[in-house]
């Protein structure tokens, strides 16, 4: 996540959970000072320095948000009716549970610890029935994830597929309920991709296997890993397009069976794409 820290949104945002993940990368002087320090080493790992520092930057703040989100349900619990009792307690929590304090944040943080609390308000919305017709009724008529028809015959839907409506950003970290933030998807990807915010919540360490493997490896790829990369390519794409992911995945279309990008390196997460690179023009070197 070092190519999203910046002064500019990486993309358009639709919900307070990615203001939320923006105003992070923006101002959080750890952050960019581990960016830095990182990108100024000279190492290779194993031609992938640039991938595993992405991972690891990313991992680590979208750890943080959760953490303030947990706190600022738990403030909001603790004083349901009175907001500025809120701001305060999550204010003096953020400092002494977490340390992130004025010093360390070189925006206005009034307006970042609103940003918490807003984020935190999402997590237990649910959408309502009409909003789900809107967004089925608005949206092709196919899971956006695996691509499978609704209404069509599936070993695990043998009365047919029926849709729900998935959250692009989750709730867990900030997802609004609002047809901008939501999609069609089958039952089995929308619980699959659980509180998927971005590629680096994953569990992406294990996936490496050797050529003699390939056929196996890639029929047998989890479907967390599969829709980990379809994430990766979203943000990509609304990052070179200046998008919201939502427009951004409906642009990529659904993953596309797993395939190998350099024919030179082996198999792992990083040298895997599940989409149309040519058409789409995500396109990743892995280094």
């Amino acid at each position: 996540m070092i190519d999203l820290i910046g002064d500019g949104d990486p993309w358009v945002s639709e919900t307070s959970g990615e203001r939320l993940l923006f105003l992070l990368l923006q101002n959080h002087l750890e952050w960019r000072f581990l960016a830095d320090t990182l990108q100024g080493t000279g190492l290779r790992l194993g031609r992938r320095f640039s991938d595993l520092t992405n991972f690891f930057v990313g991992a680590s703040v979208l750890h943080l948000q959760q953490r303030l989100l947990r706190l600022a349900h738990d403030v909001r619990e603790q004083y349901p009716l009175d907001r500025s009792q809120q701001v305060m307690t999550l204010r003096a929590r953020a400092c002494d549970t977490i340390q992130l304090t004025p010093l360390e944040y070189r925006g206005d943080f009034g307006i970042f610890i609103e940003e918490v609390l807003t984020s935190a308000e999402q997590m237990p919305k649910e959408p309502s029935r009409g909003l789900k017709r809107t967004v089925i009724r608005n949206s092709p008529n196919y899971c956006y994830s695996c691509g499978r028809e609704f209404g069509a015959f599936f070993e695990d839907a043998p009365e047919g597929l029926k849709p729900t409506v998935d959250h692009v950003w989750p709730r867990a970290l900030g997802g609004d309920t609002i047809e901008a933030n939501l999609l069609p998807a089958c039952g089995a990807c929308n619980s699959a991709k659980g509180h998927i915010a971005a590629w680096q919540m994953a569990w992406i360490q294990p996936i490496v296997f050797a050529d003699i493997d390939e056929t196996h490896a890639l029929s047998s790829l989890s479907k967390e890993a599969k829709m980990a990369l379809h994430v990766r390519a979203a943000m990509s794409y609304s990052q070179q397009n200046g998008s919201s992911l939502k427009d951004a995945f409906l642009a990529i279309g659904p993953r596309e069976p797993p395939v190998r990008i350099d024919s030179e390196q082996g198999y792992d997460f990083f040298n895997l794409r599940v989409h149309d690179d040519s058409r789409t023009s995500v396109i990743w070197t892995p280094n």
